[in-house]
């Protein structure tokens, strides 16, 4: 495990511990390891309150949440909304609708395919095919016309279809916000979001209703939506295995195999001097 400067919030004064779900608190097998939920379990019997951060749905997070309690808070797609432990929404903030309807039918005057989240429902414009990211949704290719509401996010994927969004909607940066992931250099997946949709801003507005200091937070995460949530904890621990450039706002990197246990262990229960 490496430091690589010394951390604010490291000496036992943590109030809150927030999470990644995918490749951080689950492992590579997707699995929730029992030592890793007994850590956050310990975490909270501390009285330390722990948020989960992802980009997944609430209902997609909540098999992972309620593995560990029934109560825990969640920062969801991507920082789009935030929950309390006992589902109600704290935060939305969804895409603006005239901009979906307007994003939608140029993807579908050109031949892309989204998935559309509104709500609790899961919208496809055209059939994703059987693999195993693909959740249960309705499909319609005529959801240009037919949404009705503001929009959790839209999703594209395929190196192709990204590549499109890129070239042609990237000038609306501003009335929305592209997560590109893994990078430019190599899309797979774009978020198409409200620009204050991120995991960081959605922690900090967390934290400032409950009192808590940023120098009070650790946070661990290991994708570059992770980014800003690094950047906001006191204290950011990046997983081993994580995309480089999330070491830019990293105050500790993991060694690769180390677990959300490890760090628990080393920042949370035997805290360190800065």
């Amino acid at each position: 495990m490496s430091n690589h400067f010394g951390t604010a919030g490291s000496n036992g004064r943590f109030r809150l511990v927030a999470l990644d779900i995918d490749d951080t608190l689950l492992g590579p097998d997707k699995q929730l390891s029992p030592r890793d939920v007994a850590a956050v379990r310990r975490c909270r019997e501390a009285g330390i309150e722990v948020i989960l951060a992802t980009g997944r749905t609430r209902q997609t997070a909540l098999p992972v949440a309620r593995a560990i309690a029934d109560d825990l808070p969640m920062i969801c797609t991507t920082g789009g909304v935030t929950y309390d432990g006992a589902g109600r929404v704290l935060r939305r903030l969804p895409v603006p609708l005239a901009v979906a309807q307007f994003i939608l039918g140029e993807m579908r005057a050109a031949g892309v395919r989204a998935r559309v989240d509104a709500g609790d429902v899961i919208y496809y414009t055209k059939d994703p095919g059987d693999n195993a990211y693909v959740l249960p949704g309705v499909v319609d290719p005529d959801l240009a016309d037919r949404l009705a509401a503001p929009p959790d996010q839209i999703i594209v994927w395929g190196e192709a279809e990204c590549r499109w969004v890129i070239r042609h909607c990237s000038y609306l940066d501003g009335a929305v916000q592209l997560l590109v992931l893994p990078s430019y250099d190599d899309p797979q997946v774009i978020h198409i979001l409200h620009p204050l949709a991120t995991k960081g801003y959605a922690l900090a507005e967390y934290c400032a209703s409950r009192g808590i200091d940023r120098r009070q937070v650790l946070a661990m995460g290991d994708s570059l939506n992770d980014f800003s949530l690094l950047s906001f904890a006191g204290t950011g621990i990046a997983m081993g295995h994580s995309d480089p450039r999330l070491h830019l706002v990293a105050d500790v990197v993991l060694q690769k195999g180390e677990t959300v246990a490890d760090a628990l262990e080393a920042w949370v229960f035997q805290p360190r001097q800065g």
